[in-house]
């Protein structure tokens, strides 16, 4: 890597730190920081903070706390929320400065992640993964679960190439898939598909599904090009999703978006961020096809 790649890299510094990153990952982002001195300097920043959290003390809790904090509630007749109680109790108990100094450390903390990880997707993998994250979906996956899933999602990876129809119908069984419209998307995701604006020349749309997949629900956009070769666009919540195992990755900048990159060994999948979702286009030729439809769809 040059260190072009730092406003590529750098977003990921603290996902790296703590261990959150998948193993092609891991590696672009260890190679790129043996060879920049700016990205292993903020990346020392992020071990100095972990170890100082951890020497923090934390204050011991009293027996009676809350009963003290009942005590010390105020009997008006007006609605206390837990805010007030709180500053109440913050106020006047002589366990409050402990509290404030931990949750200033917690502040400080989730400050610079905020600065060195891009807004909410630094703050998402500060201090040792405080928030999860966010590939994990809204409930969350268990390895074994995710495992599960990277083994489906290879099947149809297989399928794909000579029988789409056979692929799509395996994945709209095994995640109870609707066929939809624009409009039946809406009712079942909340929003409208990037796709139904329209795709570039050279490109039709052969069916949109709806899926309910383990990591979030989704939206699945079949693709046809010109060739009759098929192109897949799954849209949905995750940030990036460990789909493919442990194929290998990189990371790239397509048209302006910063692209994670997968080796399908025949083609290649591309996950990139779209406003608030992220978009994964399955069965990419290229990277020059990957620009193609970012800048398309950015337009969209």
């Amino acid at each position: 890597m040059s260190t072009n790649d730092c406003k590529t890299v750098q977003p990921y510094l603290s996902a790296y730190h703590d261990g959150e990153l998948a193993a092609g990952q891991a590696a672009t982002v260890a190679k790129h920081v043996e060879s920049c001195e700016a990205c292993a300097a903020e990346l020392s920043a992020f071990e100095s903070l972990g170890s100082a959290f951890a020497q923090a003390p934390i204050p011991a809790k009293a027996s009676d706390l809350w009963q003290r904090i009942e005590r010390e509630l105020p009997a008006a007749a007006e609605p206390v929320t837990l805010s007030r109680r709180f500053s109440v109790w913050i106020r006047e108990s002589p366990y409050g400065v402990g509290v404030v100094s931990m949750a200033a450390s917690i502040l400080l903390l989730l400050g610079v992640g905020l600065w060195y990880g891009g807004g909410q997707d630094g703050m998402k993998n500060t201090a040792g993964g405080m928030a999860m994250h966010s590939h994990e979906g809204e409930e969350g996956m268990s390895a074994d679960h995710m495992a599960e899933f990277a083994g489906v999602m290879d099947d149809y990876l297989q399928k794909l190439p000579s029988d789409p129809d056979g692929a799509e119908q395996m994945l709209l069984t095994k995640y109870d898939g609707e066929k939809v419209d624009a409009e039946g998307a809406v009712r079942l995701v909340g929003y409208r598909p990037i796709v139904s604006s329209g795709l570039p020349d050279g490109y039709s749309l052969a069916s949109t599904s709806v899926l309910k997949m383990p990591c979030c629900t989704c939206v699945k956009a079949v693709c046809k090009r010109s060739d009759g070769s098929t192109l897949v666009l799954f849209e949905h919540d995750d940030e990036e999703a460990a789909w493919f195992g442990d194929r290998r990755q990189s990371m790239a900048t397509c048209g302006d978006k910063d692209c994670c990159l997968v080796d399908l060994d025949s083609s290649i999948a591309a996950t990139w961020k779209q406003g608030t979702r992220s978009v994964t286009a399955v069965g990419v030729r290229d990277q020059e096809e990957v620009a193609k439809l970012v800048t398309w769809l950015d337009k969209s």
